[in-house]
């Protein structure tokens, strides 16, 4: 059997480079949403010397037409990039998102190729896994405070209905009421839903008092705040289309590309996505 010969992946070539260069200091200091007043700066944009995917082309705005009379990627754009690294406070860290897979192996080859290595205590970060990280720990917080709100409600559930239960067998006022409420701190949006529905339930404002409550069944002052099904269907019949509902329906896989965590941390999409000062 003849063996098939493995097809030669070319190797991916730089069109466009942008370092830019901040102190951490003063990016800690900067405002939400605003960028450091001293940066440094460098752009270049390089002849590949072959042929641009189509696909691309499209995304950058980058096509073999625009790039032919630039320079490609040689000894003087490697020194460039030396020196501008040598000129900043030591050490230094570059980052580029999904840098381990892409930025930073192609910036390696071209420099090895160059005999260009990179000034001593500089170091890599991938940016990519630090999002995805903080985006779990976001997720695991929002968790956490959904599950304490549950708790919180069971917990008004179980004293306001305990409340209209006792309102059933004595008369009472809506103020005696709302003490009864207000024996533990609530949250005051929650708290006051309650009362809503409490002052519909007995009819009343809240200056009025209450001469007489009708009678009425535990289980139907359960049905008027917390109704437990719905006409024709049993409240297991409810719970089972739900649990169905909620297994077929799968959350949207969350994309890290830069646009799309950009867009989520400031509410609008970049100005400038793809362009390699941009991103």
């Amino acid at each position: 059997k003849k063996k098939k010969k493995k097809k030669k992946k070319k190797k991916k070539k730089i069109t466009e480079l942008s370092l830019i260069a901040c102190s951490k200091l003063h990016l800690l200091q900067t405002k939400h949403g605003e960028v450091p007043r001293v940066l440094h700066k460098q752009t270049f944009c390089l002849n590949p010397q072959r042929m641009i995917h189509p696909k691309a082309s499209e995304v950058t705005g980058l096509y073999n037409d625009l790039l032919e009379n630039e320079s490609k990627f040689d000894q003087n754009t490697a020194q460039l990039i030396v020196l501008f690294l040598e000129r900043l406070q030591s050490p230094t860290c570059l980052v580029a998102h999904n840098g381990n897979r892409f930025d930073f192996v192609i910036l390696k080859k071209e420099l090895e190729a160059l005999n260009a290595p990179l000034p001593d205590a500089t170091y890599c970060i991938d940016s990519l896994p630090l999002f995805q990280t903080l985006d779990q720990i976001s997720a695991q917080q929002e968790k956490i405070a959904q599950e304490n709100e549950k708790n919180e409600l069971a917990d008004l559930e179980l004293t306001a209905i305990t409340a209209m239960e006792e309102l059933e067998g004595k008369e009472t006022t809506l103020s005696q009421m709302q003490k009864l409420n207000e024996t533990t701190p609530r949250r005051e949006k929650v708290s006051e839903n309650y009362k809503r529905a409490l002052r519909s339930y007995l009819d009343v404002t809240p200056t009025q008092e209450v001469k007489e409550t009708p009678k009425q069944s535990p289980s139907r002052s359960k049905r008027q705040l917390f109704p437990e099904a719905h006409e024709g269907h049993s409240r297991a019949d409810i719970l089972d289309t739900a649990a169905q509902t909620s297994a077929t329906m799968k959350p949207a896989r969350k994309r890290f590309r830069l646009c799309d965590i950009y867009e989520r941390s400031f509410g609008t999409p970049p100005k400038c996505a793809h362009y390699a000062e941009g991103d």
